[in-house]
């Protein structure tokens, strides 16, 4: 019997960071008038498994608690560094990655489906 289901708990993981990292995206865009606050982003999902490997700890501990970063920028003159054009090219990048994580997830249930006799 399948004990350890490594695949659906990533592509979970995934999911979640892509939700939070979209979160912190929209955080961003609704400060870009604020002076003096500085863009954020959720450290990249390659470094969290990396970090969940080598730890030995879960994914999901990891992702959910995942640092935020300041996203590199050149500030405007009142402190703010808020870049719109970027912050939606990220947004795109998170959806992205969340539609990747959701259909990965979808259809490794359907192969389990399939594998056990189910019609799907």
């Amino acid at each position: 019997m399948i004990n350890d289901l490594a695949l659906l708990k990533t592509t979970s993981a995934m999911a979640v960071h892509a939700a939070r990292r979209h979160a912190v995206i929209s955080e961003n865009i609704a400060n870009a008038d604020t002076p003096g606050f500085k863009a954020k982003d959720v450290k990249p999902f390659a470094e969290i498994y990396k970090q969940s490997i080598r730890s030995e700890k879960s994914l999901a501990d990891i992702s959910t608690t995942s640092q935020l970063l300041t996203a590199p920028a050149s500030a405007d003159p009142n402190g703010n560094t808020v870049s719109l054009e970027e912050q939606m090219l990220t947004s795109v990048q998170a959806v992205g990655t969340h539609d990747i994580a959701t259909l990965m997830y979808r259809k490794t249930l359907d192969l389990m489906k399939l594998a056990i006799g189910k019609n799907i």
